[in-house]
């Protein structure tokens, strides 16, 4: 039965891993658009090397007869910098017919150091500049590229084994966190595994994450308060639940005393499931991914002081019956 336990757990935790990279947005991505006759056909290039030369190429047929130019226009902005909406502060840039039977033509552009990013998208003018067709993603947005560094093995493979022991072990847990539901009282198994998770997370996330972040994009930690990046505040808010439950079961780790967490074993359990739910909205939330600052702030501060307040009313009330008694 342990046995059969732990299988499950590592194929759903490989599941759940293949599903985030592969809804991961900075993986390109083959788009379509058509636009008064003409026809745009491209696969995004989100990410090039530091201080080298991107290559974007883009396959565009219609009726592209003399006196028409096909343009990309592009802004190099700064790390986390938003795109211009002003059409003025983006260069335009000639792209090349490559292959006339293919209809292929590319345009490259030169990256700067990591963290910095160019925004950009393809246009068909006509020769007193009239806009005939504009190709952009789907929200009418400028496509993004980052620069990016080279990350070492030394870091990068780490990184990747502790997020994977952190996802296994809240996997396992689950199977223990719906037997307390269902009346089982021993907390003590979910709570190790999950006290293991809590260890690998921030092995994973911070050391290492922090590293990861230096050598791809030139900066340390953009979780709050210092930054809005989505992912790593997604890795944070696992981290501060993780905390919590530890806290909340330390009686069990501790001593193996029951009574002396926060919560009786059924609330536990349920707690224990929320781990997974929390996990895999964090995973299946394509990584790489950018939300507003304000909304990114506001859920993060409103989750951190959920879950303390979830941690210190239960100790609160435990330490008043204490005092309480005779």
């Amino acid at each position: 039965m342990k046995t059969t336990r732990v299988i499950v757990a590592i194929v759903l935790t490989l599941g759940l891993l293949y599903i985030a990279r592969t809804t991961s947005q900075g993986r390109p991505e083959y788009l379509e658009h058509t636009e008064n006759g003409f026809h745009f056909e491209f696969t995004t290039v989100p990410k090039a090397f530091e201080d080298s030369l991107a290559t974007i190429p883009i396959t565009i047929s219609g009726p592209i007869e003399e006196g028409l130019s096909v343009v990309l226009r592009h802004y190099r902005a700064e790390y986390g910098e938003a795109a211009p909406q002003a059409t003025n502060q983006y260069d335009t840039r000639p792209l090349v017919l490559i292959d006339s039977v293919a209809n292929l033509y590319r345009a490259q552009l030169r990256t700067a150091s990591r963290g910095h990013r160019h925004y950009y998208w393809f246009e068909i003018r006509d020769n007193t500049g009239g806009l005939r067709a504009k190709f952009a993603n789907e929200a009418n947005q400028p496509f993004l590229l980052k620069h990016v560094g080279h990350v070492p093995a030394w870091v990068l493979v780490p990184h990747i084994v502790f997020m994977f022991a952190t996802v296994f072990c809240i996997m396992l847990a689950t199977v223990f966190a719906v037997r307390l539901v269902f009346g089982n009282r021993e907390v003590r198994p979910m709570a190790k595994l999950l006290l293991w998770a809590l260890v690998f997370v921030f092995l994973g996330g911070y050391p290492f994450g922090w590293a990861m972040n230096y050598y791809a994009f030139g900066t340390v930690w953009e979780g709050v308060p210092f930054g809005t990046d989505a992912t790593d505040n997604k890795t944070q808010l696992l981290f501060v639940y993780l905390v919590f439950m530890v806290l909340a079961s330390r009686g069990s780790l501790k001593h193996g005393l029951t009574q002396e967490n926060l919560y009786p074993p059924r609330a536990l359990g349920f707690l224990g499931i929320i781990t997974l739910g929390l996990m895999l909205s964090i995973y299946l939330i394509p990584h790489s991914i950018q939300f507003s600052p304000d909304l990114t702030r506001t859920v993060c501060y409103t989750f951190i002081g959920v879950v303390a307040l979830m941690l210190l009313i239960p100790w609160v009330s435990r330490k008043a019956k204490r005092v309480r008694r005779p």
